[in-house]
């Protein structure tokens, strides 16, 4: 592990300071061609912009490289919106950006939620993963294991966006998570906490093989009326392809 150090320096021909940043890694970029996600993080930008102004700063940081998993389908790449060349607020903060399904029109909410989805790579080691759209590099949802404080058990949870409904990319993305959850991480079942009228999900959980349990009931749960389908590895098909792949 190294260390990264942003500093100031005086530009060559005008004499204006400049920041002297690292490259950033291409291995995303191939992935992401019209999104604009990966480039310089908003740090780096509020650095370039205090050393333009004549502001003296020193920041280091350690480079780990890319800390956390990426996953690839035929028609989506997973990548953890923790990572430092995912930009977050432009995939999903900023004004015009896709809308979640049933998302609550409070900015503020939608910022603690996007905060806490990021911490929750860095505290647990997984989370939920961004679903970007290989064809455009377009933010269509997320979707991964969830455990906060207060649920009883790691949760798979998925919201896509309104414009990505109708098309698997659910199924498709769920397909690959658990590929990873019970092919990499050795977990033996996942439960999904559904209410009993969100009967989209609950059609999604039984394509992809999720069966139903009890009811359950936690503090924080979001509903009142939800059930436990749990998800358990699958018996493959001799010879069948496996269709997802890491990108690291």
């Amino acid at each position: 592990m190294m260390d990264l150090r942003f500093s100031c320096s005086t530009g060559h021909r005008s004499g204006a300071a400049v920041a002297t940043l690292p490259r950033l890694d291409g291995a995303l970029t191939h992935y992401f061609p019209a999104s604009g996600m990966v480039g310089p993080s908003l740090m780096h930008k509020q650095i370039a912009a205090a050393c333009a102004a004549g502001v003296d700063t020193d920041v280091v940081m350690s480079n780990t490289g890319y800390r956390f998993p990426s996953l690839m389908t035929q028609r989506l790449t997973l990548v953890s919106p923790a990572e430092a060349g995912f930009d977050a607020h432009d995939a999903f903060l900023r004004i015009g950006a896709p809308r979640f399904i049933d998302a609550a029109d409070d900015p503020d909410a939608l910022w603690w939620s996007i905060a806490t989805i990021i911490g929750h790579w860095h505290l647990r080691g997984y989370g939920l993963f961004a679903l970007v759209e290989r064809s455009t590099g377009r933010p269509v949802g997320m979707i991964g294991p969830w455990f906060p404080k207060g649920w009883p058990e790691p949760e798979l949870s998925w919201h896509l966006t309104e414009d990505a409904r109708g098309k698997g990319y659910a199924s498709e993305a769920a397909e690959a998570v658990l590929d990873w959850i019970f092919r990499e991480k050795n977990w033996s079942n996942i439960a999904s906490f559904i209410p009993e009228d969100n009967a989209a999900s609950i059609a999604l959980a039984q394509r992809i093989g999720a069966r139903p349990e009890q009811l359950v009931s936690f503090r924080l749960a979001p509903a009142n009326n939800m059930r436990t389908w749990r998800h358990q590895p699958r018996q493959r098909v001799l010879g069948e392809p496996v269709t997802t792949g890491r990108l690291q």
